[in-house]
């Protein structure tokens, strides 16, 4: 039976990396991707710190000319905003000579890498379901997976890389999977529009924020327009209604969609994305390591997926590559790649949390505008570049301001049980806070 070097659970851009990074360095890797390429998949808006790894895979220059360049993100917090442009970087940042990134058509974006990764050597296969984890005492060594026709076979590898995202095959198969302390969902779609903000049709990403959630507006190629709602599970429960019906409302009612939008028609249709925060408790063990998604993912709030998915995948990688060949790998191997992203988890985390508590305060989000500009917006446009761990003091010291400031500075107008219409509120509600619906 064909033994591979290395064996690739998922063809999305952490697969990807990982099998084009190996193929260049001349191992015999298989990819198994339940799905065919073009695929449809959330997360366009993509960060500067990812420039150096699309040249490390030769794929810079089709990215760039598929895409729509994108200077950086602004939030919208009410009637003021927080300006986030890649060009304003402290010292610290890894993209001072790619200060900018893109908005892509993800089903564009993906086939470009996993081409790429077949144009190198890698073998791909498409409509492959991993059925199983094989394990040879604690170690693992390959899976089982069936094709299109029912047939099902056994791909052993030296090394198993689970790169399938939210389902974390490995993970999952071990008892490892956790789901965050708040679970959220995405609800999102695209239209074919005109964009009145000048900033949008720039290609700036645009986040608006609401109680406990947000929503965006992304400029894609095509004239296509991202447009999309992340919010608490339970919260959308509470609303008792539809994810179409929500988005419909979203586009009346929500100001950055509703005044952002010239003659929206739809496009696509509208999909969920439910419980997307998660995390493994190991991210390696024995012949095995976690890429990507299916290692964590904590929230799109700062578009960090993407980046995170790929710089894990070239991190384990090259961890990979560093072993002597033909010898066992062990878990041991793999202890600095999961320092190095249990880093890059609590520095977003901490991100995140501070991001939700100004949501849900709108004391917090005046000050969090009063002090705009200076030395604090440039180490928060490295962080949101991608550089996640690049300034920690200053991430820690903003999770710990937003917490107190949230302490010290109750605002119960905000809180939804306060509010006879709180649906309502979820499409309408303005940083301010005090509109009623």
């Amino acid at each position: 039976m064909r033994e591979y070097d290395a064996v690739v659970l998922g063809g999305g851009p952490a697969g990807s990396t990982v099998a084009t990074l190996l193929a260049q360095a001349g191992q015999d890797v298989v990819v198994l991707e339940k799905e065919h390429f073009p695929r449809y998949h959330i997360g366009e808006s993509l960060l500067p710190a990812t420039v150096a790894i699309w040249e490390r895979l030769g794929v810079h220059e089709q990215i760039r000319a598929t895409s729509v360049r994108k200077p950086g993100g602004k939030w919208l917090y009410g009637e003021g905003e927080v300006p986030g442009e890649f060009a304003n970087y402290d010292r610290k940042a890894s993209f001072k000579t790619t200060p900018y990134s893109y908005l892509v058509e993800r089903s564009t974006y993906d086939k470009i890498l996993l081409d790429r990764s077949f144009e190198c050597g890698a073998e791909v296969r498409f409509g492959h379901t991993v059925r199983d984890v094989l394990q040879d005492g604690d170690r693992v060594v390959g899976v089982t997976a069936s094709d299109e026709d029912g047939s099902t076979r056994e791909f052993r590898g030296r090394m198993v890389f689970d790169a399938t995202g939210l389902r974390a095959v490995i993970g999952s198969r071990l008892g490892l999977r956790e789901p965050a302390t708040v679970q959220r969902m995405g609800i999102y779609t695209q239209y074919k529009a005109k964009i009145r903000r000048e900033d949008a049709s720039a290609g700036w990403f645009i986040g608006q924020m609401f109680y406990d959630g947000w929503t965006w507006l992304l400029n894609l190629p095509g004239d296509e327009v991202s447009v999309g709602v992340v919010l608490p599970v339970d919260r959308f429960k509470e609303l008792q209604t539809t994810p179409e019906h929500l988005m419909q409302r979203m586009m009346q009612e929500n100001p950055l969609l509703r005044d952002g939008l010239e003659s929206p028609s739809p496009s696509a249709p509208v999909r969920v994305t439910g419980n997307m925060g998660n995390s493994c408790t190991q991210l390696a063990g024995d012949g095995w390591v976690m890429v990507g998604d299916a290692a964590f993912f904590i929230d799109p709030c700062y578009s960090s997926g993407v980046h995170v998915a790929m710089m894990s995948a070239e991190k384990a990688t090259d961890v990979f590559l560093q072993q002597p060949a033909g010898l066992p790998i062990s878990q041991e191997a793999f202890n600095g790649y999961e320092q190095q992203l249990r880093h890059h988890q609590t520095y977003v985390t901490r991100m995140v949390d501070a991001f939700y508590i100004a949501s849900r305060n709108t004391s917090v989000q005046k000050l969090v505008l009063k002090f705009q500009g200076g030395y604090l917006t440039r180490k928060f446009v490295t962080f949101v570049g991608g550089d996640f761990s690049k300034n920690a003091p200053y991430i820690a010291r903003i999770n710990e301001y937003h917490r107190f400031l949230n302490w010290l500075l109750p605002n119960n107008e905000s809180k939804p049980e306060n509010r006879p219409d709180y649906p309502a509120e979820l499409v309408t509600e303005t940083a301010a806070g005090r509109e009623a619906a």
